[in-house]
């Protein structure tokens, strides 16, 4: 069945880019052409432990990526960009701990440490701590180095899906199932605080804007679904200043595949030029989650009253109704490209591979370009739960070096170049 659908894919896998721009984009009432297109630079399988990779950050100097991974034993992986053409692993550094998922891994801004989280699973068999909380991995701060890291410390947060160091100041947020974990890393072997800030509920995601001392959170439950913006002025207590409930808006449930609605509110960005802000929900099974864009002052919206202005679906969603499509076509992580006039939403969208959307006119968001991330793939030992690649976990842009990183989960890293020229076919 893996075989035959895989097969299948590859045969469609052209004609897919080329028909985006005709089949999806819609052009303004000025026939204003969509743009974004896709260009890979470089690839890498890495180590490729079973188990699947997760999450992807950049280090601001663009010279260093780190990938996590989800269920298997491969821990982390530090991976030298230095050039882009060929991404090379430097190294990999197991988790002793069975089971343990580290699905997050973020630089600190202090070079030579990055942090990942840690959740389930048991304790460690070589110290006896419990299986959840943040690692700090030293890799060049002071006793590790690139090739053979330490672990510095562990944080004692709770069971963490994800993390997010602030760019300027020793801070690192993490996300609790009552709210903001906040930390004080200012001593990386000795990380003290935990107090939790924000709505008594399931927090899956945030990210820190320091130019507006913003902190974008996705809350997907436990008491609300559901947008917040906190201030962070001072790091260390964030203060809700702005949300949007999704209680009360139409659930995917109640509208066709392809309209908007509002449920399992997982992932928030924000445009660094633009008063507006990006909100993803993913859905694993049935009608497939997208993505809003929201107006935070671009228009009539506001920091403390975000209103929703624009919506769209990944390029070839429909429902997942069978066990092999699990996750296949709900969007995930995402990030924002503006270049000149043209504003790029680039995204891993799963079994989409990466995505690029235009989102120039914030009131009609368009998939423009993909590229289907399954180099390899015939090789790839992969997450054995979801099916086949692409299976992309998520996008970070190097802003200095002005390319992208690209997590799929069965088949690693790749390095790709979005441009704003005209879409495929459009």
């Amino acid at each position: 069945m893996t075989y035959t659908r895989r097969t299948a894919l590859r045969l469609i896998g052209a004609t897919t880019l080329g028909s985006i721009g005709t089949t999806t984009a819609a052009a303004d009432p000025g026939g204003k052409k969509d743009k974004g297109a896709i260009r890979k630079m470089g690839h890498s399988l890495l180590s490729d432990p079973a188990g699947g990779y997760a999450e992807e950050d950049i280090r601001p100097d663009g010279q260093y990526a780190i990938l996590g991974s989800f269920t298997g034993p491969g821990g982390s992986f530090l991976v030298d960009i230095s050039n882009p053409t060929n991404p090379t692993e430097v190294h990999e550094f197991p988790t002793p701990t069975n089971g343990v998922r580290h699905a997050d891994v973020k630089f600190d801004r202090r070079d030579g440490l990055y942090y990942r989280s840690r959740e389930g699973g048991d304790d460690d068999p070589t110290t006896f701590e419990p299986p959840n909380g943040v690692d700090v991995i030293d890799y060049g701060w002071s006793d590790g180095t690139p090739e053979e890291p330490v672990k510095a410390s562990r944080i004692p947060a709770g069971g963490t899906h994800n993390v997010r160091a602030h760019p300027e100041a020793d801070v690192l947020y993490t996300t609790e199932h009552d709210g903001v974990g906040v930390w004080d890393t200012s001593d990386p072997t000795d990380v003290t605080g935990g107090e939790v800030f924000g709505p008594d509920a399931d927090l899956h995601d945030m990210i820190v804007d320091a130019e507006r001392d913003l902190l974008h959170c996705a809350f997907i439950g436990g008491g609300f679904d559901g947008y917040v913006i906190m201030d962070i002025s001072d790091p260390m207590e964030p203060d809700v200043v702005g949300e949007f409930s999704y209680e009360g808006q139409p659930s995917y449930d109640d509208v066709a595949v392809g309209e908007e609605g509002f449920q399992n509110c997982h992932y928030a960005n924000f445009d660094p030029n633009r008063e507006l802000a990006y909100v993803g929900d993913e859905i694993g099974f049935g009608k497939p989650g997208g993505k809003h864009v929201f107006d935070i002052g671009w228009g009539d919206g506001s920091i403390e009253n975000p209103k929703p202005i624009g919506y769209t679906t990944s390029p070839n969603a429909e429902l997942m109704d069978e066990a092999f499509e699990l996750f296949d076509w709900t969007g995930h992580n995402f990030d924002i490209i503006p270049k000149g006039r043209t504003t790029m939403l680039v995204s891993g969208d799963y079994h989409e591979g990466a995505v690029v959307y235009d989102v120039t006119d914030p009131t009609n968001p368009t998939p423009t370009d993909q590229y289907r991330t399954d180099d390899m793939d015939d090789q790839a030992n992969g997450a054995g739960f979801v099916g086949p690649a692409p299976m992309a976990w998520g996008v970070d842009y190097a802003d200095k070096r002005d390319f992208t990183v690209v997590s799929d989960m069965q088949t690693g890293i790749y390095v790709l170049k979005f441009t704003p020229s005209a879409a495929k076919g459009g």
